[in-house]
């Protein structure tokens, strides 16, 4: 996915097999004990039958045929031990057997300043050395140990790991700093500038040939890790920092592939190798579609053919690509057609659905069509779990799925499909939400989002409204207003009058085998009374006074404000913003009361030669939590456009609920360019 990273600015299995050989772990969730011996060459027979290798179209561990399904996760190498070890103990209770992470990181100096994507914490894994004029690996707790903690964390899990090397998008430096280090122009460099090719070739050899003192193992010969991939989603061009040339194609990224895996393969023959691309296609060079056309670089059927690449990789995110379901179930067949034509493994590496709601109806779809179809793995973007303080890792970008949940069972469900661990499963109830208007009923197909197996099928006549209650309960009378469910799966919620808030039950529904679901949460948020807007910025009057204390978030220097009646959609005012690229906002003398409101909305007009993104974020109450709306839409240049935020489901906080009683400053992100704003208000 293009949009990793822990700053909203920056914004964006199987159940069962053979345990890993224990070298040098400790029980689990132990810290790392003392170092171990060395592997001696006579123990490397027995690490043997523990690494996952290719037999023609499939894969195999321990002489056997090896599926699995299994997650992302981007922020182990930079994260605490506590929150690496959260989200590898989820993964294996939730029976994933195999965990994607970044493996690199890449800044401009030793203190992280110049750098393409300037560090959050202190950790990152190379920087510039002027006087060796190179890259050079960090040493230490705070650079490449961290990597070693990763592998050894997993190996006590007994999970695999696929790891990039690279990302091709800015998120923790990426391509476009080595383009940086070797001062270019292009980021297609990248794939043919000798000097930057040299480079990464040195990342690669110092990785693999890395002794990790937690294991005893260079990574070269730890079977814990499955599959090197050349990069993150490589394609012709980034995220804006360099642009693509004109002579980038599909025989550029085809040749540096090549170029690379054999490179992989001249020093470690034990382990899988992928390019770790999207799975675009070159099959219409003259179609306007471009996962179909070459026009990304990409032509995954070509870099599947090549003689050192071992698995075939496709990610699939629809939402972001403007496609729909359908389109995202032929994709999946297509590849696995391909594959089976090549005759080699397929992954899955990422997928992602961003929209909640029928979240668990779509990842059953996708993965019943890469189960049948013959997929070799499938892993879904992302599974976060808790932080140091406790609370949960905000989903950032919208697509996380936590361990347990609803829509983790349906993918554990595959994970136990694909390695035959388990074939009969109860139906799947995931949660539902409704929104009304105030003083009227809201009503919602509960089971529209519910999923049984085994051909079984829902059967929507048999939700439970109060599970905890002998006997089915088909109506439900709380002190908020009454719930009923009809035959048809719908639920009507009627709220007593005045009422606002948002009241939950639980509830279980029945599959045509009469089994029982888990207990799925039904929440219905009341909208208040709508009554008038609160203007947030109206930029009306004079000087300072019409700014109204907007200006470039205090902790960066992103530009420059000016109050201008170039634009205006109420009054005659509106404010003028230069952007290099960063959040702009105020901090209010008092906290504004928004609980009442829905919405969040402003009027903007971009530049003729800039478009901007769209983000907005609150700190909310006594702790001035970071709260950031979960879309970004993108508005191109030379547009008009009214944003709107909705408070009440498309908001997330960090770590904390969403507090609108006290609202104590608003942000909006800007692209770099010059855009005009208006009326800041919220309904």
């Amino acid at each position: 996915m293009r949009r990793r990273h822990t700053r909203f600015a920056a914004v964006v299995a199987a159940a069962l097999f053979a345990p890993l050989m224990g070298l040098g772990a400790g029980p689990a969730g132990a810290a790392p004990g003392p170092a171990p011996s060395p592997v001696k060459d006579s123990q490397f027979s027995a690490l043997q039958n523990q690494f996952v290798k290719r037999a023609g179209a499939d894969l195999h561990l321990a002489g056997k045929p090896f599926r699995f399904a299994g997650t992302n996760n981007y922020y182990l190498f930079y994260k605490s031990p506590t929150m690496v070890d959260a989200v590898f103990d989820k993964a294996r209770d939730a029976g994933f057997t195999v965990v994607r992470s970044w493996f690199s990181q890449e800044v401009q100096n030793a203190d992280g300043s110049g750098s393409v994507d300037a560090p959050d914490t202190t950790v990152w894994l190379q920087h510039w050395d002027a006087e060796a004029g190179r890259p050079v690996v960090k040493e230490g707790p705070d650079g490449i140990e961290r990597l070693d903690y990763i592998v050894w964390k997993a190996k006590q899990n007994g999970i695999k790991l696929v790891l990039p090397l690279v990302n091709n998008w800015n998120n923790f430096g990426g391509m476009d700093q080595y383009v940086r280090w070797a001062g270019g122009t292009y980021h297609d460099e990248f794939y043919t500038d000798p000097k930057i090719k040299g480079w990464y070739k040195d990342w690669i050899t110092y990785v693999l040939n890395r002794s990790n003192p937690l294991t005893g193992l260079k990574y070269k010969d730890d079977p814990t890790i499955m599959t090197w991939e050349l990069g993150n989603e490589p394609r012709c061009l980034s995220a804006g920092v360099y642009p693509r040339s004109e002579n980038c194609t599909t025989e550029t990224l085809i040749d540096w592939a090549a170029e690379m895996t054999a490179h992989i393969k001249s020093i470690d023959r034990r382990h899988l190798t992928s390019v770790g691309d999207e799975g675009f296609y070159d099959k219409d060079p003259e179609s306007e579609d471009w996962t179909r056309n070459g026009g990304e670089g990409v032509d995954t059927v070509a870099f599947t053919r090549i003689r050192t690449v071992d698995v075939m990789s496709l990610h699939l995110y629809p939402g972001g690509w403007g496609k729909d379901d359908a389109w995202s179930v032929a994709w999946l067949a297509e590849h696995l057609k391909d594959a089976r034509k090549i005759g080699k493994p397929v992954m899955l590496g990422e997928f992602g659905w961003p929209t909640k709601a029928d979240r668990n109806v779509v990842y059953k779809e996708w993965t019943d069509t890469w189960l049948k179809g013959g997929g070799d793995g499938a892993l879904y973007w992302i599974l976060s779990d808790v932080q140091d303080d406790g609370t949960l890792y905000p989903d950032y970008d919208g697509f996380t799925v936590y361990c347990p949940s609803p829509v983790c069972s349906t993918l554990s469900n595959f994970a136990a499909q694909l390695n035959r661990t388990a074939r009969s499963f109860p139906p799947v109830a995931d949660h539902d939400t409704a929104v009304t208007e105030f003083d009227t009923p809201a009503s919602v197909t509960v089971t529209a989002n519910d999923v049984a197996w085994d051909k079984a099928r829902i059967v929507a006549s048999s939700v439970d409204l109060d599970p905890a209650t002998a006997g089915r309960q088909s109506s439900l009378t709380r002190e908020q207003g009454t719930f009923v469910a009809a035959a048809d799966g719908t639920v009507t919620f009627t709220p007593v009058a005045g009422f606002v808030g948002r009241p939950s039950i639980t509830y279980t529904v029945q599959d045509s085998k009469r089994r029982t679901s888990n207990a799925a949460t039904l929440t219905v948020v009341v909208k208040p009374d709508p009554g008038a807007a609160i203007t947030i910025a109206s930029f009306e009057g004079e000087g300072d006074a019409a700014l109204d204390g907007w200006a470039s978030a205090d902790w960066e220097d992103a530009g420059t404000v000016a109050v201008t009646s170039a634009y205006a959609t109420q009054g005659s005012q509106g404010l003028e913003v230069t952007s290099t690229g960063g959040w702009f906002g105020k901090v209010f003398a008092s906290p504004l009361d928004l609980s009442a409101k829905s919405t969040v909305k402003f009027d903007l007009k971009t530049g003729p030669d800039a478009g901007t993104g769209s983000g907005v974020a609150l700190k909310t109450g006594d702790t001035w939590a970071w709260c950031q709306a979960s879309d970004w839409p993108w508005t191109a240049a030379d547009a008009t456009y009214t944003r709107e935020v909705d408070l009440i489901n498309g908001i997330t906080c960090e770590g904390v609920d969403l507090d609108l009683t006290k609202v104590q400053a608003v942000y909006l992100y800007f692209n770099p360019g010059t855009f005009l704003v208006d009326n800041v208000r919220a309904e």
